[in-house]
């Protein structure tokens, strides 16, 4: 018999490279007798080339043997839009001449990055499946 079994096992959302042992965290682990200044000290050095704007979902295994291991996902496609999106703004035709108004965009640039990150790859596929997010977000594309 395994005596290092998951005894529990969820996730949390951390910011990068700045958590703080106190609670929440503390009273989080601390039920599982976990070590928060250990483990927030663990997770800033594993994060630490990552600015504290990177909102990361960590999945944490508690095991039998009061030890833990974390594992960071890595950020959602909305996630990277949302951080590289800017406004810009626009000259419309509306009643009374020419108004205008703000809308949010992402570089074509960016989309290609964003798609080698994600998937490794650029191709028909790939973009296709960012620009149904791209269009789910209400952004629009330039060049």
């Amino acid at each position: 018999m395994n005596d290092r079994e998951i005894i529990k096992s969820f996730s949390l959302k951390l910011r990068a490279n700045s958590v703080e042992s106190g609670p929440p965290l503390s009273t989080i682990l601390g039920n599982f007798i976990i070590n928060a200044v250990k483990f927030s000290k663990e997770f800033n050095e594993y994060t630490g080339d990552l600015q504290n704007y990177f909102l990361l979902e960590v999945k944490v295994n508690i095991f039998s043997d009061r030890t833990y291991s974390f594992s960071v996902m890595e950020p959602s496609t909305t996630f990277l839009l949302r951080l590289i999106s800017f406004n810009k703004d626009i000259k419309v035709i509306g009643s009374g001449g020419f108004k205008t108004q703000v809308i949010q965009v992402v570089k074509l640039v960016d989309i290609y990055l964003i798609s080698k990150i994600k998937y490794g790859v650029v191709n028909n596929r790939t973009l296709a499946t960012l620009y149904g997010t791209i269009c789910s977000m209400d952004l629009y594309v330039v060049k």
